[in-house]
């Protein structure tokens, strides 16, 4: 099954990371491609994917998209999606919202001045980019889906790995987001991020990721989708998903005979943040170690600003050691593709190099 994607990268003088992929699939069944967005950055993003999505996906005057995937409710996810819905036509919007479980989320409201309404449109306010994207969404009648672990569509080989209904509405009332007062049985301990200075020698047999790390309980709603493309490989699309949610991820693939350590193309999480991916869980969603010298047989793309510190040079050390190759969508966006023709004025892209200084956790 060909398909192509491809990762937005703007030439801007920003440091404020963002995320925003489009791709394409041949469904015989169709007999037509698939259009799918997944996250749209900021606006400016956003822009960029209505502009790439006319010129290589259709000649559609207002495009035609399938399926647009929402991973989190993060403002660099999500906000170039209504980019997305003023331009073009969306048939399915896969999105998770708080608001819809606001009755569940009361039962952890200690002050019952509250109602359950008030504390939906609590939620709204809060999460204010997804609640836009459901007005525009329902404008233009389209369907909007939750988005948990289980198969997307019966016509669609995209499987979502993570979350679970349940795992989401635990993150959602870890979140500092949520207005909620919690009772001391379902308070949360949180672990401080470390700072990371200075570096240190990276020797390759040995990860300077750690594990243990977390990230934000938002990041951790991410929803993880993995392509099948049959015989033309498959893919990992992760968002700002951190240990939480790979693990989840990982186990449920293993439960339903899903490979990932089969899977030629990543996408690194959050922007290759270090509090995100673990020795253990890499192991598990891209493969071991490999001796140095081996060959890369697989690809992972990472979304970045034009002047960001990310991805972190460690994180990039673990996938190359791993037999992949990495690639930046910073000022300029990347294309990854498999059987479909290739585009005039593309050339093959440099991938980074394995750093034999990265930063210290110290």
């Amino acid at each position: 099954m060909k398909y192509e994607i491809d990762f937005i990268g703007v030439n801007e003088e920003s440091s404020k990371d963002a995320a925003a992929t489009c791709f394409r699939f041949y469904s015989p069944e169709l007999k037509r491609y698939v259009i799918v967005v997944y996250d749209g950055g900021f606006s400016v993003h956003g822009k960029a994917l209505v502009e790439l999505i006319k010129k290589y996906y259709t000649d559609e005057e207002v495009p035609y998209i399938d399926i647009v995937i929402c991973s989190h409710s993060d403002d660099d996810h999500a906000l170039g999606l209504s980019e997305i819905f003023d331009a073009c036509s969306v048939g399915h919007l896969i999105m998770n919202r708080p608001w819809l479980y606001a009755s569940e989320l009361y039962q952890k409201i200690s002050d019952k001045r509250k109602t359950v309404e008030s504390l939906k449109r609590e939620l709204k306010e809060t999460y204010s980019s997804i609640a836009e994207l459901e007005t525009k969404a329902l404008a233009q009648n389209t369907i909007i889906h939750e988005g948990f672990q289980g198969k997307m569509f019966s016509d669609v080989p995209l499987w979502i790995l993570s979350p679970t209904r349940d795992f989401f509405l635990q993150q959602v009332i870890e979140s500092s987001k949520t207005p909620l007062k919690e009772d001391s049985s379902t308070s949360f301990v949180k672990k401080m991020f470390v700072a990371i200075t200075d570096t240190i020698k990276d020797y390759w047999n040995k990860d300077a990721i750690r594990e243990g790390e977390v990230t934000t309980p938002e990041n951790e709603t991410s929803i993880v989708v993995y392509g099948n493309m049959e015989e033309h490989g498959s893919f990992l699309l992760t968002g700002d998903a951190g240990i939480q949610a790979l693990t989840a991820a990982a186990d449920y693939a293993d439960s339903n005979g899903i490979s990932l350590a089969d899977v030629k193309f990543h996408q690194i999480p959050h922007h290759g943040g270090c509090h995100n991916v673990s020795p253990s869980v890499l192991n598990r969603i891209v493969g071991s170690i490999r001796p140095r010298g081996s060959a890369s047989d697989k690809s992972a793309f990472v979304s970045v600003a034009k002047n960001s510190d990310h991805p972190k040079k460690m994180v990039v050390n673990a996938y190359i050691r791993r037999g992949v190759k990495v690639f930046e969508a910073r000022d300029s966006s990347k294309w990854h593709h498999n059987g479909t023709p290739m585009r005039d004025g593309y050339s093959t892209a440099t991938p980074l190099e394995f750093n034999e200084y990265v930063e210290s956790w110290d």
